[in-house]
């Protein structure tokens, strides 16, 4: 390893951990979880979530954090070593995922950051849904209708670059490190004492009864069982490099597998204790209105919940609690936004700064300049529209495809890690490892079709866009991935791998 190599690895196992979780907690953490154990049968919806960490979310980590760590190349050069130009141009398309991904989630960060400005100011009124949607968001009728900037969002948006830009110039032991060290523990405590705050309000404490208490009926529906596996999936953010371009920073003792675990567990932790933080607030609600609990939430829209029902919850609690607790809540969400902004900005700076040959300060500095103007794209009218309609393609069909691409090439062609030794206990292959070569690329392949059977049921514009956007990013991807042809060994000796 080379000495930059070395300068530029993560301080401490610990840290490389708490980034990893930091990239793997987001919004669907804090928002949907809940929701989703609301309407799934309560505790019963453990069970298909567990499954699905063992099964297929763990053996992926496990996998990108190999291949980062081994290989110590973010995932378009990673995909050379084992495919040549054709993985190249699969690799290139995880990064324009990324780039189209980032574009929108910082907007969405920014939301939270809007937010706790509110919550402090106590300035979201009694109609929640009316200030959200047309006062904060203008949202327009319809997708083809760009509305006009919304400038609160804007703004907010533009204070998540900058701040981003000022953590990640940094080597990722100076920057990412140090900050996810302190805002991921901090998110865990912070949630915890909201989630025992509201235990102990007036029937605060049957959150938990409703929380745990599992409806078995659930689990005989199909459709759960899928949604399970791929929302899961789609929240550890695999199959687009993420977890390689953090992982590449590793020193070659980090034990991969333990450190995925501590992963899993604490994305797992942050999930659990936000829903009976929800479910708390729910019971208070139930609790001083009188009404049944299972009426009281009717939708499963992440940011509905997050920023129209839960703004409504927050009425209930008086105006000095709610002020505190609304920002501890939105603050929260921030902390998650953030973290997850972070590595995603670092992954396609990462295979920019190696691909382009450039320095770290300006792979970020262009990567964040291309965020931001894809970004106030999403700060119009008809962002919401336009979210819905990319999302299905780049944090759904996109990233099966991806999954599935890492699983054959690096367990049934890339020798150097189909045999790493990570896979093995004694003389025999691992559950991960065994899960990984067969089960996971069935119940990948079980969702992709069954996503693009509903893909092709009907055709609109919504679809139109989200096809067109794949078109372009396959051709796009070629173009870079043939553009250089300076050869795999001159790289190696470049960056002194």
């Amino acid at each position: 390893m080379s000495q930059d190599t070395q300068s530029t690895t993560w301080k401490s196992q610990a840290g490389y951990v708490w980034a990893m979780i930091g990239s793997a907690v987001g919004f669907a953490n804090i928002l949907s979880f809940s929701a989703q154990v609301y309407k799934n049968g309560g505790g019963a919806y453990l069970i298909p979530y567990l499954m699905a960490l063992f099964l297929l979310g763990i053996p992926l980590l496990i996998l990108e954090g190999i291949i980062g760590c081994r290989l110590k190349a973010p995932l378009v050069e990673a995909y050379h070593y084992a495919w040549g130009r054709i993985g190249k141009t699969i690799g290139w398309l995880a990064v324009l995922a990324c780039l189209t991904i980032g574009g929108f989630y910082i907007v969405l960060t920014g939301y939270s950051v809007a937010y706790t400005y509110f919550a402090a100011t106590n300035a979201i009124p009694t109609d929640t849904k009316e200030f959200f949607v047309h006062q904060f968001l203008k949202i327009t009728p319809s997708l083809s209708d760009f509305g006009q900037l919304s400038w609160p969002i804007f703004l907010s948006t533009l204070a998540v670059v900058i701040a981003t830009w000022f953590v990640l110039v940094r080597q990722v032991k100076d920057g990412i490190e140090k900050i996810c060290s302190i805002f991921m523990p901090l998110l865990a405590v912070m949630m915890t004492l909201f989630a025992v705050t509201v235990t102990f309000l007036p029937g605060g404490l049957d959150g938990w009864k409703y929380y745990l208490t599992p409806d078995f009926s659930k689990l005989l529906d199909p459709s759960l069982w899928r949604d399970v596996f791929g929302q899961l999936f789609f929240s550890l953010s695999l199959g687009l490099g993420i977890i390689v371009g953090y992982s590449r920073h590793t020193g070659k003792e980090t034990n991969i597998p333990r450190a995925m675990l501590f992963v899993a567990l604490g994305d797992t932790l942050v999930s659990f204790i936000s829903g009976a933080a929800i479910f708390g607030c729910l019971a208070h609600i139930s609790y001083v209105q009188n009404i049944p609990f299972t009426t009281i939430l009717n939708t499963d829209s992440t940011f509905e919940i997050g920023f129209v029902v839960f703004p409504q919850i927050l009425k209930f609690f008086g105006p000095f609690l709610s002020q505190i607790l609304g920002v501890v809540f939105f603050f929260c969400i921030f902390i998650a936004g953030v973290t997850g902004v972070f590595s995603i900005v670092e992954s396609i700076a990462g295979n920019v700064e190696v691909e382009f040959q450039t320095t770290r300060k300006k792979a970020v500095t262009a990567t964040l300049a291309a965020l931001m103007a894809l970004a106030t794209l999403f700060c119009m009218g008809n962002a919401s529209h336009m979210m819905d309609a990319l999302v299905p393609m780049v944090i759904g069909t996109n990233m099966l495809i991806g999954g599935l691409a890492l699983i054959v090439a690096f367990q049934y062609h890339y020798a150097p890690i189909k045999n790493d030794p990570a896979w093995t206990i004694g003389n025999r292959l691992s559950f991960f490892a065994w899960s990984l070569r067969t089960a996971a690329p069935v119940l990948l392949g079980v969702i992709l079709i069954g996503n693009l059977m509903q893909e092709f049921h009907t055709f609109d514009l919504a679809k139109g866009i989200r096809w067109s956007w794949l078109v372009i990013a396959i051709v796009l991807s070629a173009s870079m991935a043939y553009r250089n042809k300076q050869t795999q060994i001159e790289r190696m000796k470049v960056y002194g791998i």
